[in-house]
């Protein structure tokens, strides 16, 4: 039986593309959830780095490098798949700040439960929407997403090319400011009719002092909340249509900014 022989590039440009496809598993949404055993992790990104890197050609790995050079190749790569992560990452913050905002108005803050994707205690409510939102994402396809911006990559961000540019911090940055956006327009409906809620319930105990609010207002404001939370539910996902669009495109352009 013939030995299988890998010259000492072939291995390089493997673990090139392990790197960045690693960074990537680490932050993204699903790919790196806690609650996926780290050895189908593992597995998964073994596999897609051994077939991503038959597929590049073996040239794109800059000839004449020193330890230092590929040591700091490496650790760019790293950083590489972690942005394209993170990017999706900050969108599902959104949608888990909606979760919380609307835990709060309802009274539900203090009901925490140890969500299996970042093995963290979270509102009940933030735990129903993050749920919401990654099933509304493999829907769509948004895992192959991804993959296809890995490969793409290695052609719009060569290796040793990845600079970290003033034009891309911004962008993350303002990446970051969605969380609040998106995560207010999803509980904007709940935000609005339960403090309009309190008001009618204040505007009561004013006018009847005798009647108990605490008991009377509690129950009020649960109904009247999850009335409106099961109709919004009837819009989120026309919602994540749009921001899944927008997380699409954000992706390609950080590919194009790298």
């Amino acid at each position: 039986m013939p030995a299988i022989i890998f010259s000492p590039t072939e291995i390089l440009q493997f673990v090139i593309v392990l790197l960045r496809v690693s960074g990537l598993i680490v932050f993204a949404p699903f790919f790196g959830s806690p609650s996926i055993p780290y050895q189908v992790r593992i597995a998964f990104a073994l596999v897609t780095s051994f077939l991503l890197a038959r597929l590049l050609p073996v040239d794109f790995v800059p000839d004449g490098l020193s330890l230092t050079g590929v040591t700091l190749i490496l650790i760019g790569e790293i950083v590489a798949g972690m942005i394209l992560g993170l990017a999706a990452n900050l969108v599902f913050a959104g949608i888990q700040y909606a979760g919380q905002i609307i835990s709060f108005q309802m009274g539900f803050s203090l009901i925490k439960l140890i969500d299996p994707q970042t093995n963290v205690e979270s509102p009940v409510f933030s735990f129903i929407h993050n749920y919401i939102g990654i099933l509304f994402f493999l829907l769509l396809n948004g895992h192959h997403w991804f993959l296809r911006a890995i490969s793409e990559s290695f052609h719009l961000m060569p290796v040793g090319g990845i600079q970290i540019q003033a034009s891309l911090v911004e962008y993350i940055v303002h990446l970051s400011s969605q969380i609040f956006i998106i995560g207010l327009r999803i509980a904007g409906p709940v935000i609005v009719v339960t403090i309009i809620t309190d008001i009618v319930v204040g505007i009561i105990g004013r006018s009847a002092p005798q009647l108990h609010i605490l008991i009377l207002g509690l129950p009020l404001k649960l109904l009247v909340g999850f009335s409106c939370l099961s109709f919004s539910l009837y819009f989120i996902p026309r919602y994540l249509e749009i921001v899944f669009a927008s997380l699409y495109k954000t992706i390609f352009t950080l590919v194009h900014l790298g």
